[in-house]
C-alpha cells in the first residue's frame, strides 16, 4: 500500500536529483561540456554510468518477469558481455577516443563520406526512439500503481521530468545522477530480495523445479531464443552494436580523462554484468517460489505486484525510487546522446557549419527536449505482455547490420567505400525482415543482418564507387589507433569461459539452497 511515507521517500530522491542537476549546471559553463562533460570523469564513475544506462528498468522489471515466465534460460542471453567488451575496448573505444570525436558517427564521414555518417546517425536516432519508448513504458507501469493516472499520462509526466534535468546539466548531470540512481537501485534490489527470502523461509513453499533453474539449453533449434548458442554467439553481435558502436554508451567513455580510463570504464561492465543479471534472474526465481507459479497476464507486473502488495510503505517508496532511478538513468542518457548526434551530425553538418561551441551547446540543449518528446509515441505503442527486456532486444536487433556493419566495414576492409555502406544498409534490412517472417528467433537477426551487410558491402564496393584521397589517407592512419590487448582485457575471455562453465553448476547450487 502506498502511503505518505512512500511518497516522502520518492520526493526526497527527486529533490536530490534536481539539486545535482543544478550544481552541475552552475559548475560547468564552458562550451562543449554538454556532450563531453569536459572529460573530467574517472573510469569508475563512467563505468557505473554505463552499467546504469543499459541495465536500467528494463532489467529491473523485465529480467525477473522473463525468468518467472520462461525460467533461468534467459540468463544465456547475457553470457556474452566479457566477449563483447573485449572487442569493444580493442577496436572501437580507443579509435573513437583518440580521434577526439564528439559523435562517433564523425568516424564514418572520415572513413567513407557524409552519406554513411548520415545513414547511421538517423538509424541511431530511430533505434533510440524505439528502445527508449519501451523503457518509458516500463516506468509508466510503476507510476500508475502509485498515482491515479493512466499509462499515457504517466509516460508524458516522466518524459517531461527527465527532460528538464537533462536539459539543465548535459552529460555531466547524466553521469552524476547515474551514480545516485545506481546506489538507490542496489539498495532497492537488496530490500526486495531480503523480504522475499524472509517470507519464503518462514512459510511453506514448494521447491522450484529443475526446469525453472536450468540455464544452459544446448538445442540447435534456431526458433528458441534462449539457447546457449543464441546467447554466446548471436546476441554477441547485438551487444557489440550496443557497447561498441552506440553513441549512447560510447559518449560516456569520451567523457573520461584518458583512453585508459575509457577502456577501464568498459571493463567494469565486462566483469560486472554477469553478476547483475544473475541477481535479477534469482529474483525472478524467488518470485516464482513466492507466487507458486501463479499466472500473470503481463509478466512485467510480477515484481510490481510483490512490491506494492507484500512490502511496507518505506520499502515501497524506496522501490519506486529505485525503479524510477533505473529507467531515468537510461532516458536521460538517451535524450543527451540523441541531442548530441542531431546537433553534430545533422545540424552542424548541414545547417550551420560555422557556429561557436556555445551555440552548438545551446542547440543540443534544445534538441534534448525534442528528443524527450519523440519517445512518447513509441512508448504508447510499446504496451505489451512480453518482457520489456525481450521486447527491446528483439526490436533493436533489426538494425544491428547497419549499426555494427558500418564500423566493421570501415575498420577491417580497406577497399570498402560509401557505395558499399549504402548497398549493405538496404539489403541487410531486407534480410532481417525476411528472417522475421521465418521461424528464426530474434537473437539471430543480428548476425544475419551483420553478415549480409558485410558481404554486400564488400561486393558493392568492388563493383561501384571509390574512396576519396582524404578517405585513403585516413584508412592508412587509422590502424595506429587500435591498441594491443592488456592482461585485464585478456582476462575477460577467461572470465567468459568461467561464467559459462558456472552456468552448468549454478542450478544445482540454487536447487540445494532452496531445498
Amino acid at each position: 500500500m502506498v502511503t505518505y511515507s512512500s511518497m516522502l521517500v520518492v520526493a526526497l530522491y527527486l529533490a536530490v536529483t534536481i539539486v545535482i542537476s543544478y550544481l552541475v549546471n552552475v559548475r560547468h559553463k564552458n562550451g562543449g561540456d554538454y556532450s563531453t562533460g569536459g572529460q573530467q570523469f574517472g573510469w569508475f564513475t563512467a563505468g557505473v554510468s554505463i552499467l546504469a544506462t543499459y541495465i536500467s528498468a528494463m532489467t529491473f522489471v523485465g529480467m525477473p518477469g522473463w525468468v518467472y515466465s520462461s525460467g533461468m534460460e534467459a540468463m544465456s542471453i547475457h553470457l556474452n558481455y566479457p566477449i563483447v567488451i573485449f572487442f569493444a575496448t580493442i577496436f572501437f573505444v580507443p579509435v573513437f577516443y583518440k580521434l577526439g570525436l564528439t559523435s562517433i558517427y564523425e568516424y564514418l564521414e572520415l572513413r567513407f563520406g557524409v552519406v554513411a555518417r548520415t545513414i547511421n546517425s538517423l538509424v541511431f536516432i530511430l533505434v533510440q526512439c524505439i528502445s527508449s519508448g519501451v523503457i518509458l513504458y516500463a516506468i509508466a507501469l510503476i507510476l500508475v500503481q502509485v498515482l491515479p493516472v493512466s499509462i499515457a499520462e504517466a509516460i508524458i509526466c516522466i518524459s517531461i521530468f527527465t527532460a528538464i534535468y537533462t536539459y539543465a546539466g548535459g552529460i555531466s548531470t547524466v553521469i552524476w545522477t547515474d551514480m545516485l540512481q545506481s546506489a538507490v537501485l542496489v539498495i532497492g534490489t537488496i530490500c526486495i530480495i531480503a523480504i522475499l527470502v524472509f517470507n519464503i523461509s518462514s512459510g511453506d513453499y514448494a521447491t522450484p523445479s529443475p526446469d525453472l533453474l536450468n540455464i544452459v539449453n544446448s538445442s540447435f533449434d534456431l526458433g528458441i531464443d534462449t539457447t546457449i548458442w543464441a546467447g554466446v554467439f548471436a546476441v554477441t553481435f547485438l551487444h557489440l552494436s550496443v557497447y561498441g558502436t552506440n553513441q549512447l554508451i560510447i559518449q560516456r567513455t569520451l567523457a573520461t580523462r584518458s583512453v585508459d580510463h575509457a577502456k577501464k570504464s568498459m571493463l567494469l561492465c565486462g566483469y560486472g554484468a554477469f553478476f547483475i543479471y544473475l541477481i535479477f534472474a534469482v529474483l525472478g526465481v524467488l518470485l516464482s517460489i513466492y507466487y507458486q507459479g501463479h499466472p500473470f497476464e503481463n509478466s512485467n507486473e510480477v515484481i510490481l505486484d510483490f512490491v506494492f502488495n507484500h512490502t511496507n510503505p518505506i520499502v515501497i517508496g524506496l522501490i519506486i525510487s529505485a525503479l524510477a532511478a533505473a529507467a531515468m538513468s537510461t532516458l536521460d542518457s538517451t535524450y543527451n546522446s540523441m541531442a548530441t548526434v542531431a546537433t553534430f551530425d545533422i545540424y552542424k553538418r548541414f545547417i550551420n557549419k560555422d557556429g561557436t561551441g556555445k551555440h552548438y551547446e545551446s542547440v543540443a540543449r534544445k534538441l534534448s527536449l525534442i528528443a524527450a518528446a519523440s519517445v512518447v509515441l513509441p512508448a504508447l505503442f510499446a504496451i505489451s505482455n512480453e518482457s520489456v527486456l525481450k521486447t527491446i532486444a528483439s526490436l533493436t536487433s533489426i538494425f544491428v547490420g547497419i549499426r555494427l556493419g558500418s564500423f566493421v566495414l570501415g575498420l577491417f576492409f580497406d577497399k570498402a567505400n560509401e557505395k558499399g555502406v549504402i548497398a549493405g544498409s538496404i539489403i541487410s534490412i531486407i534480410a532481417v525482415f525476411a528472417a522475421q517472417s521465418s521461424a528464426i528467433s530474434w537473437p539471430w537477426f543480428a548476425p544475419i543482418g551483420t553478415a549480409v551487410f558485410l558481404v554486400f558491402g564488400v561486393l558493392a564496393s568492388a563493383k561501384w564507387g571509390e574512396n576519396s584521397k582524404a578517405n585513403e589517407r585516413f584508412i592508412h592512419s587509422q590502424k595506429d589507433l587500435i591498441t594491443r590487448p592488456s592482461m585485464s582485457q585478456y582476462g575477460l575471455l577467461v572470465f567468459a569461459v568461467i561464467s559459462i562453465a558456472a552456468c552448468f553448476v549454478i542450478p544445482k547450487w540454487l536447487l540445494a539452497a532452496f531445498a
